[in-house]
């Protein structure tokens, strides 16, 4: 008596497929990991080879700087130069969109003065305690 076929619903074999497709990219994956692995033992060994070969041709006595690198003024009996704070020329920015505001003024006109740093004046001015927060916008305050 020949055996039946079972008949295979559409779910169980949409189950069967996706089972094997996991199956597929995790061998996949396994795979690529051991590939990186034995690439990156590759890879240290020629660093090794670069490093001893470097040594070979230059000596290891000295740590030689990059192209560029200032030299320090430590260990040569000179103390280091103290840095110059940077001369602002004329008034800050903040104070000029202070200035061409109204008494009264709304995030938008303060957008229009200062464009991308209205944000920061804002923050600026209400630290300073120069404009306070109303129901319509901001008012500068009397100094």
């Amino acid at each position: 008596m020949p055996r039946r076929q079972r008949r295979r619903t559409r779910s169980s074999s949409a189950l069967t497929i996706v089972r094997q497709a996991r199956a597929a990219a995790k061998s996949a994956l396994d795979s690529l990991r051991a590939e990186i692995k034995s690439t990156a033992v590759k890879l240290q060994k020629l660093i090794s080879e670069e490093r001893s070969f470097k040594f070979d041709l230059f000596g290891g006595g000295t740590r030689r700087r990059g192209p560029g690198r200032p030299r320090t003024a430590a260990g040569r009996g000179r103390p280091p130069k103290a840095r110059r704070t940077a001369r602002r020329k004329g008034p800050p920015r903040a104070e000029r969109f202070f200035a061409r505001l109204s008494r009264t003024f709304s995030l938008e006109d303060v957008r229009k003065v200062a464009g991308k740093k209205a944000g920061i004046s804002l923050a600026q001015w209400s630290r300073a305690k120069r404009i306070k927060k109303t129901a319509k916008g901001y008012q500068k305050v009397a100094a």
